[in-house]
């Protein structure tokens, strides 16, 4: 996706790219400190599991 926004001409960043848990209060100002907090700001949050697959058990 980050690829094919840069494609398309849409700013974009990524927030993290290792395994590290941030707080709450990391995750926004890092997300306000890229973008500002304008109401034409979307974020969107992949989340990828690094075993690839989930399992639900009932």
């Amino acid at each position: 996706m980050y690829d094919r926004f840069q494609e398309l001409g849409v700013p974009v960043a990524i927030t993290r790219d290792t395994d590290r848990t941030l707080t709450r209060s990391e995750r926004l100002s890092t997300m306000t400190d890229t973008f500002g907090n304008d109401e034409n700001v979307i974020i969107l949050s992949n989340h990828i599991n690094a075993g690839g697959f989930v399992t639900w058990y009932y």
